[in-house]
Protein backbone atom coordinates (compact mmCIF):
# COMPACT_ATOMS: atom_id res chain seq x y z
CA UNK A 1 0.00 0.00 0.00
CA UNK A 2 1.55 3.32 -1.04
CA UNK A 3 1.09 6.56 0.85
CA UNK A 4 -1.71 7.71 -1.46
CA UNK A 5 -3.80 4.65 -0.46
CA UNK A 6 -2.93 4.69 3.23
CA UNK A 7 -5.88 4.40 5.60
CA UNK A 8 -6.27 7.49 7.75
CA UNK A 9 -8.47 8.11 10.78
CA UNK A 10 -10.46 10.83 9.02
CA UNK A 11 -10.75 8.85 5.82
CA UNK A 12 -11.75 5.59 7.47
CA UNK A 13 -14.50 7.32 9.47
CA UNK A 14 -15.48 9.58 6.54
CA UNK A 15 -15.34 12.54 8.87
CA UNK A 16 -15.75 15.08 6.09
CA UNK A 17 -19.19 13.63 5.31
CA UNK A 18 -20.21 13.17 8.94
CA UNK A 19 -19.09 16.58 10.18
CA UNK A 20 -20.59 18.29 7.16
CA UNK A 21 -24.02 16.72 7.63
CA UNK A 22 -25.43 19.33 10.04
CA UNK A 23 -27.43 22.05 8.28
CA UNK A 24 -29.59 24.13 10.65
CA UNK A 25 -32.59 25.76 8.99
CA UNK A 26 -33.25 28.60 11.43
CA UNK A 27 -32.18 32.03 10.14
CA UNK A 28 -29.09 33.75 11.48
CA UNK A 29 -31.12 36.66 12.81
CA UNK A 30 -32.48 34.40 15.57
CA UNK A 31 -29.01 34.59 17.05
CA UNK A 32 -26.15 32.17 17.70
CA UNK A 33 -27.82 30.62 20.74
CA UNK A 34 -30.75 29.35 18.69
CA UNK A 35 -28.47 28.20 15.86
CA UNK A 36 -26.30 26.30 18.35
CA UNK A 37 -29.41 24.73 19.91
CA UNK A 38 -30.63 23.54 16.51
CA UNK A 39 -27.17 22.17 15.70
CA UNK A 40 -27.27 20.31 19.02
CA UNK A 41 -30.75 18.97 18.17
CA UNK A 42 -29.50 17.67 14.81
CA UNK A 43 -26.37 16.03 16.22
CA UNK A 44 -28.29 14.16 18.92
CA UNK A 45 -30.83 12.84 16.42
CA UNK A 46 -28.13 11.82 13.95
CA UNK A 47 -26.39 9.89 16.72
CA UNK A 48 -29.67 8.11 17.50
CA UNK A 49 -29.98 7.06 13.87
CA UNK A 50 -26.43 5.67 13.81
CA UNK A 51 -27.15 3.60 16.90
CA UNK A 52 -30.47 2.39 15.47
CA UNK A 53 -28.53 1.16 12.44
CA UNK A 54 -26.18 -0.81 14.69
CA UNK A 55 -29.06 -2.13 16.78
CA UNK A 56 -30.88 -3.44 13.72
CA UNK A 57 -27.71 -5.19 12.57
CA UNK A 58 -27.28 -6.88 15.94
CA UNK A 59 -30.95 -7.84 16.20
CA UNK A 60 -30.84 -9.46 12.76
CA UNK A 61 -27.63 -11.38 13.51
CA UNK A 62 -29.10 -12.56 16.83
CA UNK A 63 -32.24 -13.71 15.02
CA UNK A 64 -30.17 -15.58 12.42
CA UNK A 65 -28.07 -17.27 15.13
CA UNK A 66 -31.21 -18.46 16.93
CA UNK A 67 -32.88 -19.61 13.70
CA UNK A 68 -30.23 -22.23 12.87
CA UNK A 69 -31.07 -25.92 13.23
CA UNK A 70 -28.46 -25.91 15.97
CA UNK A 71 -28.89 -22.43 17.43
CA UNK A 72 -25.66 -20.55 18.09
CA UNK A 73 -26.73 -19.32 21.50
CA UNK A 74 -23.47 -17.71 22.56
CA UNK A 75 -23.33 -15.77 19.30
CA UNK A 76 -26.90 -14.63 19.84
CA UNK A 77 -26.04 -13.56 23.39
CA UNK A 78 -23.17 -11.40 22.14
CA UNK A 79 -25.50 -9.50 19.83
CA UNK A 80 -28.39 -9.27 22.31
CA UNK A 81 -26.18 -7.95 25.09
CA UNK A 82 -24.89 -5.27 22.73
CA UNK A 83 -28.45 -4.18 21.96
CA UNK A 84 -29.09 -3.74 25.68
CA UNK A 85 -25.88 -1.71 25.99
CA UNK A 86 -27.05 0.48 23.09
CA UNK A 87 -30.40 1.06 24.80
CA UNK A 88 -28.68 2.08 28.02
CA UNK A 89 -26.51 4.51 26.10
CA UNK A 90 -29.52 5.95 24.29
CA UNK A 91 -31.34 6.48 27.59
CA UNK A 92 -28.40 8.62 28.70
CA UNK A 93 -28.30 10.29 25.30
CA UNK A 94 -31.97 11.19 25.69
CA UNK A 95 -31.01 13.10 28.84
CA UNK A 96 -28.97 15.43 26.64
CA UNK A 97 -32.27 17.04 25.63
CA UNK A 98 -32.51 18.40 29.18
CA UNK A 99 -29.92 20.88 27.88
CA UNK A 100 -32.24 22.13 25.14
CA UNK A 101 -34.12 25.03 26.78
CA UNK A 102 -37.77 25.20 25.67
CA UNK A 103 -37.47 28.80 24.43
CA UNK A 104 -34.61 27.93 22.06
CA UNK A 105 -36.32 24.80 20.77
CA UNK A 106 -39.57 26.67 20.20
CA UNK A 107 -37.62 29.36 18.33
CA UNK A 108 -36.36 26.97 15.63
CA UNK A 109 -39.19 24.44 15.76
CA UNK A 110 -41.35 26.27 13.15
CA UNK A 111 -38.57 25.79 10.59
CA UNK A 112 -38.81 21.99 10.93
CA UNK A 113 -42.06 21.99 8.98
CA UNK A 114 -43.71 18.58 9.15
CA UNK A 115 -40.46 16.78 9.93
CA UNK A 116 -40.87 14.56 12.97
CA UNK A 117 -39.04 11.83 14.83
CA UNK A 118 -42.14 9.74 14.11
CA UNK A 119 -40.82 9.55 10.54
CA UNK A 120 -37.72 7.62 11.62
CA UNK A 121 -37.88 4.55 9.40
CA UNK A 122 -35.19 2.77 11.39
CA UNK A 123 -36.99 3.30 14.70
CA UNK A 124 -40.19 1.89 13.22
CA UNK A 125 -38.25 -1.21 12.13
CA UNK A 126 -36.82 -1.57 15.65
CA UNK A 127 -40.35 -1.41 17.06
CA UNK A 128 -41.50 -4.03 14.53
CA UNK A 129 -38.62 -6.41 15.30
CA UNK A 130 -39.40 -6.09 19.01
CA UNK A 131 -43.12 -6.50 18.35
CA UNK A 132 -43.95 -3.25 20.15
CA UNK A 133 -45.77 -1.06 17.63
CA UNK A 134 -47.78 -2.18 15.87
CA UNK A 135 -48.51 -5.01 18.30
CA UNK A 136 -47.43 -7.93 16.15
CA UNK A 137 -45.44 -11.09 16.54
CA UNK A 138 -41.74 -10.38 16.99
CA UNK A 139 -39.59 -12.26 14.45
CA UNK A 140 -36.83 -12.35 17.05
CA UNK A 141 -39.06 -13.88 19.70
CA UNK A 142 -40.52 -16.34 17.18
CA UNK A 143 -37.13 -17.95 16.49
CA UNK A 144 -36.39 -18.03 20.23
CA UNK A 145 -39.70 -19.82 20.87
CA UNK A 146 -38.85 -22.39 18.20
CA UNK A 147 -35.45 -22.95 19.81
CA UNK A 148 -37.22 -23.74 23.09
CA UNK A 149 -39.59 -26.14 21.35
CA UNK A 150 -36.67 -28.00 19.76
CA UNK A 151 -35.34 -28.59 23.25
CA UNK A 152 -38.75 -30.00 24.26
CA UNK A 153 -39.14 -27.30 26.88
CA UNK A 154 -42.02 -25.02 27.77
CA UNK A 155 -41.34 -21.44 28.78
CA UNK A 156 -42.34 -22.34 32.35
CA UNK A 157 -39.85 -25.22 32.40
CA UNK A 158 -37.12 -22.98 31.07
CA UNK A 159 -37.59 -20.66 34.03
CA UNK A 160 -38.20 -23.40 36.58
CA UNK A 161 -35.11 -25.35 35.51
CA UNK A 162 -32.59 -22.77 34.25
CA UNK A 163 -29.70 -25.21 34.70
CA UNK A 164 -31.38 -27.64 32.30
CA UNK A 165 -32.04 -24.87 29.80
CA UNK A 166 -28.45 -23.60 29.93
CA UNK A 167 -27.71 -20.79 27.49
CA UNK A 168 -31.34 -20.68 26.39
CA UNK A 169 -32.23 -19.31 29.82
CA UNK A 170 -29.57 -16.62 29.44
CA UNK A 171 -31.00 -15.74 26.02
CA UNK A 172 -34.45 -15.39 27.59
CA UNK A 173 -33.10 -13.01 30.20
CA UNK A 174 -31.15 -11.09 27.54
CA UNK A 175 -34.45 -10.56 25.72
CA UNK A 176 -36.00 -9.33 28.98
CA UNK A 177 -33.12 -6.87 29.33
CA UNK A 178 -33.81 -5.57 25.83
CA UNK A 179 -37.52 -5.28 26.56
CA UNK A 180 -36.94 -3.44 29.83
CA UNK A 181 -34.35 -1.00 28.51
CA UNK A 182 -36.45 -0.23 25.42
CA UNK A 183 -39.39 0.60 27.69
CA UNK A 184 -37.10 2.81 29.78
CA UNK A 185 -35.90 4.55 26.61
CA UNK A 186 -39.50 5.21 25.61
CA UNK A 187 -40.29 6.54 29.08
CA UNK A 188 -37.28 8.87 28.89
CA UNK A 189 -38.53 10.14 25.51
CA UNK A 190 -41.98 10.85 26.95
CA UNK A 191 -40.47 12.75 29.88
CA UNK A 192 -38.22 14.85 27.65
CA UNK A 193 -41.04 15.65 25.24
CA UNK A 194 -43.34 16.75 28.04
CA UNK A 195 -40.59 18.85 29.59
CA UNK A 196 -39.85 20.54 26.26
CA UNK A 197 -43.24 21.01 24.58
CA UNK A 198 -45.78 20.26 27.32
CA UNK A 199 -49.16 19.30 25.88
CA UNK A 200 -48.51 20.85 22.46
CA UNK A 201 -49.21 18.77 19.36
CA UNK A 202 -46.20 17.01 17.93
CA UNK A 203 -44.64 17.83 14.59
CA UNK A 204 -45.70 15.62 11.70
CA UNK A 205 -49.33 15.59 12.83
CA UNK A 206 -48.90 13.43 15.95
CA UNK A 207 -50.57 14.21 19.26
CA UNK A 208 -47.18 14.77 20.85
CA UNK A 209 -46.64 13.36 24.33
CA UNK A 210 -49.92 11.45 24.18
CA UNK A 211 -48.77 9.62 21.04
CA UNK A 212 -45.41 8.74 22.59
CA UNK A 213 -46.96 7.60 25.86
CA UNK A 214 -49.13 5.00 24.10
CA UNK A 215 -46.04 2.81 23.70
CA UNK A 216 -45.63 2.66 27.49
CA UNK A 217 -48.70 0.42 27.70
CA UNK A 218 -46.79 -2.48 26.16
CA UNK A 219 -43.43 -4.17 26.53
CA UNK A 220 -41.49 -6.14 23.97
CA UNK A 221 -41.70 -9.93 24.31
CA UNK A 222 -44.73 -9.92 26.69
CA UNK A 223 -44.54 -13.71 26.96
CA UNK A 224 -41.36 -13.36 29.00
CA UNK A 225 -43.11 -11.04 31.42
CA UNK A 226 -46.32 -13.09 31.64
CA UNK A 227 -44.47 -16.30 32.49
CA UNK A 228 -43.30 -14.75 35.76
CA UNK A 229 -46.88 -14.65 36.97
CA UNK A 230 -47.37 -18.34 36.20
CA UNK A 231 -44.27 -19.65 37.97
Amino acid sequence: MDASNAVTYAGYLQLDRILGAQAPLSPDDLGPQVRAAEHFFIVVHQAFELWFKQELLDLELARAALARDEPELEVALDHLSRVTAIHRLLIQQMVLFDHLPPHTFLAFRPYLGEASGAESAQFRVVEKVLGVRPRTSSPLYDVFARAIERRALSLEQLYQQPARAGALYRVAEALVDISETFWMLTAAHVRIAERTIGARAGTGGTSGVEYLAEALNHKAFPELWDVRTRL
